[in-house]
């Protein structure tokens, strides 16, 4: 089980800036030998959950990927859903939004509709995974999600992104405290400098924040 587990979070070194990796980096980025890598990318390989690239010999996320996508879909639908309520909600604010969902401990954001009403805008990457501490999902899914989310924070230790990001666990708990009052969820500058952000939770049927909605406003417009 460990060495299957092992295998697939290499493909969480995978994204938009990184959509292909070789085999030399993919060792660096894990840690492993490069024997142990390779063994693990053969598997994945295998399942078709990566493919290599031919010419250059690099790894890439492989067409299981869409399949197994397209199942998730068909299992637990409404992204199309999603997808046509948040254009309208474009369309009246006028700037960008994205839906995240809770992975673990970290918000995988599932889908992106960018403004089309501005030529600055903040613009997302698909496949990043959020700081539940600096971003105003995180903030809302703290509040409003599982309680293991609030008990893990004594234990990790949390990162930095700008001056205005919050680290101290005890300060990010006052920050919850309020944010359960008021119902929604902003951050100022605390992920990425001149981008403000506004989230509210998506419930699932046990009441329990199951990810979120959020705007994102350049600070010119915030």
């Amino acid at each position: 089980m460990g060495t299957a587990l092992n295998a697939l979070k290499m493909l969480d070194y995978f994204s938009n800036a990184r959509p292909e990796i070789g085999l030399s980096h993919l060792a660096r980025l894990s840690g492993l030998n490069k024997a142990t890598a390779l063994r693990h990318l053969r598997a994945l390989e295998e399942f078709g959950l990566i493919e290599q690239n031919p010419m250059t010999k690099s790894y890439a996320i492989g067409p299981a990927a869409l399949r197994l996508a397209a199942l998730r879909e068909i299992a637990r639908p409404g992204i199309e859903d999603a997808r046509q309520k948040m254009q309208a909600a474009m369309q009246v604010v006028g700037e960008s939004l994205h839906l995240s969902l809770l992975e673990k401990t970290g918000l995988q954001t599932a889908l992106v509709v960018e403004t089309t009403q501005h030529s600055v805008r903040v613009s997302l990457d698909p496949s990043e995974m959020l700081p539940l501490n600096a971003t105003a999902s995180g903030l809302c899914m703290l509040s409003f999600g599982p309680a293991y989310l609030l008990e893990q924070l004594d234990q990790d230790v949390q990162a930095r992104f700008t001056q205005a990001t919050l680290t101290d666990p005890k300060l990010i708990k006052e920050r919850v405290a309020k944010i359960r009052v008021s119902g929604w969820a902003d951050s100022r500058g605390s992920y990425e400098e001149g981008v403000f952000g506004y989230a509210a939770p998506i419930f699932g049927i046990d009441q329990i924040a199951l990810g979120t909605i959020a705007i994102a406003v350049p600070e010119t417009r915030a």
